[in-house]
């Protein structure tokens, strides 16, 4: 098939439909102008203008029409459209509108190439609108004075000045090289030259303009209208390069000298003259950057002045040595009396006689009051006479006396600075508020006497520590005695009760020796006459009936147990006294009596003498121990009763345990005092009377345990030697 012929009417139709259709193309000016709110929700535009830059790494392009300029982002569906535009291009884009770091950017997706334009010339801007970012994205034409000069690969950046501001441009380097009148850059230094280009603007991270940025693309755009040569003007004092002048000179650099008192290599010189200094900042590639210089060394100084800071300094500096001489002295001075010098020059309108000491090299002394570091070295915070002095240091000056303690009377060698507060009603434009000093080293920086210990810090900790001392010994003092009336209250009590027990272990053996003997006396006589009595009728009863004579032997046997039941009471209640033996010789003795015609078998186990317990405490137990041997055969019917008896000397206790196998009971329920059984409670209260505790274990069907525990007391000699007179009634005698 050959060619489609498409005829003149189709084609007008096509071309008219097209029109119809497409989006409606906006001002530049108009889209860019959105509020953020708009901007936020990304619109769809169309615009259309003039490509004045293309940047193929960034996949940018900056268009302009009548009304402002914008700078694209080329998308994915874009970019192949924009391979073949170049600067001149008569474009049209549509694509989504958003914000940018500082003014919106267009974020295409169609690109509609309409051929070449002649570039306009690029207008003389406004310094207002220049430097306030409004003619970001346009094509303008900005004369300078050129400050610094350095390379960038294959670009060549300049920082250059006008109406007193400070702009940026970027030049290829080819460009440059056939502008330049001289043999390098620093040529440019001090010229006076046009740039010409569409403008970027650096801005911070609110979106706030720094700084224009001119992007130089063509040979044309740069031009250098005058040029100057380093140190060929008439120098300027030190002191006068910020005073008044009839004469004006711009932007253009001065030049000065003095001598340097401190350097920082390929960075900064200060310079003092007199009681005037002067800090100078070194350009990036100007004259005499790697040179080193040292403080006495004399240096003439060709750059810019920089009225940023209170004071006037020098800037992008070319330094040139012609001579050394002494490092000048220091300027021996208070804290107080520069800031006195400026506040009065300030409040009267004056210039500071001798001079104000701004970046002069200056003495003083003062008292430490803290360390601070920080990310560069750190800052020693003084008290001068009042004033406070910061004192900047590197980190080799901060180390050399960051140990030592607050306190300390130091003497600081150093550049000086002040700080100015802000007034609109001084003259000067606020009043001094603070000093701070520079050392250059730790040579810098001299003890001249080191704290006291007793700081006022520590004299408070020591005086708080004092007084907690003193609270806690007059604490632990009311305590202790409270302790020591509650223990003698305990003692006394005890000693009572021990007293109260010897007392009644005397009138119980007594009692117990005039119950036996009335015993003996009476019921024991009259028993056996009984018997006798009962003995002599079997004996002469020849003609008594069997009967009779069986029931008077059952009578007489009678009798006789009788007689034995007494005699053993009798024996058992004049026996109780320990007669001169030890504790463990009355239980083995108690025992052999007591298990005397029983089927039980009885034992005794002793630890320890006894040899010194005294009679009272040795007899209760002794009657502990008989009273539950005797609870034991009565009611438990064991096979085997043990007696433990230990004197444990270290613990001052002495412990009595008897154990039987019997048939055991319900610990609560047994027979106590109201129906007439005393034995549980007589041991009880005879072991708490001596301050010591009983326990009585059992189950049916497995045996009782009776435990008592006395404590031994140096004090039992003393109450057994004089124990309290018992009254007792006189024994009958029948």
């Amino acid at each position: 098939m050959g060619g489609m012929v498409v005829s003149p009417f189709i084609h007008a139709v096509a071309v008219f439909l097209a029109t119809a259709f497409a989006a409606e193309v906006e001002p530049i000016a108009r889209v860019t102008a959105l509020a953020p709110a708009a901007l936020a929700t990304r619109p769809e535009v169309t615009v259309r203008g003039t490509v004045i830059h293309v940047d193929s790494l960034l996949h940018e392009l900056i268009v302009e029409d009548d009304s402002g300029g914008v700078v694209v982002d080329l998308g994915a569906e874009a970019s192949e459209s924009a391979a073949v535009i170049a600067v001149g291009a008569d474009v049209e884009i549509t694509g989504l509108i958003r914000p940018g770091e500082f003014a919106p950017i267009l974020s295409a997706f169609r690109l509609e190439s309409h051929g070449q334009r002649t570039l306009s010339p690029p207008r003389r801007c406004d310094s207002e609108a220049f430097f306030a970012g409004s003619d970001h994205g346009r094509l303008v034409a900005v004369e300078g004075i050129v400050q610094q000069a350095w390379h960038d690969g294959d670009r060549v950046l300049l920082e250059l000045e006008t109406a007193g501001r400070l702009f940026s441009a970027e030049i290829p380097a080819a460009v440059v090289a056939a502008g330049v009148p001289g043999p390098d850059l620093q040529s440019l230094v001090d010229a006076v030259v046009v740039v010409a280009g569409p403008v970027q603007t650096v801005s911070n991270t609110r979106g706030e303009t720094l700084r224009p940025w001119v992007i130089v693309d063509r040979a044309e755009w740069f031009t250098v209208v005058s040029g100057r040569v380093t140190f060929a003007h008439t120098a300027v004092p030190l002191e006068s390069i910020g005073s008044f002048r009839p004469s004006f000179v711009g932007g253009h650099r001065i030049q000065t000298f003095g001598t340097v008192i401190h350097a920082v290599p390929g960075r900064l010189l200060h310079l003092q003259n007199g009681h005037h200094g002067v800090t100078v900042r070194i350009g990036a590639e100007a004259e005499g950057v790697d040179e080193p210089f040292l403080p006495g060394d004399q240096v003439e100084v060709a750059g810019f002045i920089d009225r940023s800071g209170h004071v006037a300094s020098i800037r992008s500096a070319a330094v040139r040595k012609f001579g050394h001489g002494g490092a000048p002295p220091p300027l021996t001075v208070t804290p107080e009396s520069i800031l006195r010098v400026n506040a009065s020059s300030a409040a009267g309108d004056i210039q500071a006689e001798p001079g104000d000491y701004e970046g002069c090299l200056v003495r003083t002394q003062g008292q430490l009051i803290q360390a601070q570091p920080t990310v560069s070295g750190g800052v020693f915070v003084l008290r001068s006479a009042g004033t406070i002095v910061n004192v900047e240091a590197d980190s080799a000056s901060f180390a050399f006396l960051a140990s030592t303690a607050p306190g300390a009377l130091l003497e600081v060698t150093g550049v000086a600075a002040i700080d100015w507060g802000v007034s609109l009603e001084s003259p000067a434009g606020g009043s001094p508020e603070r000093l701070r000093l520079m050392v250059r080293s730790a040579d810098d920086l001299r003890i001249l006497k080191t704290p006291s210990w007793w700081t006022p810090a520590r004299l408070l900790v020591g005086l708080v520590a004092t007084a907690m001392i003193l609270t806690t010994a007059l604490g632990w003092v009311v305590l202790l005695r409270r302790q020591l009336a509650t223990q003698q209250r305990l003692l006394a009590a005890e000693m009572r009760s021990r007293r109260d027990a010897a007392v009644e272990f005397e009138a119980t053996l007594r009692e117990r020796t005039r119950l036996a003997a009335n015993l003996h006396d009476t019921l024991q006589q009259t028993i056996g006459g009984i018997g006798y009595q009962l003995d002599a009728c079997l004996t002469g009863g020849g003609n008594a009936s069997d009967e009779t004579k069986r029931h008077v032997d059952v009578a007489r046997r009678m009798v006789s147990y009788a007689a034995t039941e007494v005699q053993g009471a009798v024996w058992a209640m004049r026996s109780l006294s320990l007669g001169g033996k030890s504790l463990g010789e009355a239980l083995r003795d108690l025992v052999v009596r007591v298990g005397e015609g029983r089927d039980a078998k009885i034992t005794v186990g002793v630890e320890g003498a006894f040899g010194d317990l005294p009679e009272f405490v040795a007899g209760n137990l002794l009657l502990i121990g008989q009273e539950a041997v005797h609870n034991a055969l009565r009611h438990g019917a064991p096979k085997v009763i043990e007696l433990a008896l230990v004197d444990d000397r270290g613990e001052g206790r002495i412990h009595l345990r008897v154990t039987d196998n019997g048939r055991g009971f319900v610990v609560g329920k047994q027979r106590g005092a109201s129906e007439g059984h005393f034995g549980l409670q007589g041991m009880r209260e005879r072991t708490e009377r001596l301050g010591g505790t009983f326990t009585i274990t059992s189950r049916p069907g497995e045996g009782t345990v009776v435990e008592a525990t006395v404590a031994r007391r140096d004090y039992d000699g003393q109450i057994e030697g004089q124990p309290e007179p018992v009254r007792r009634a006189p024994t009958p005698r029948t």
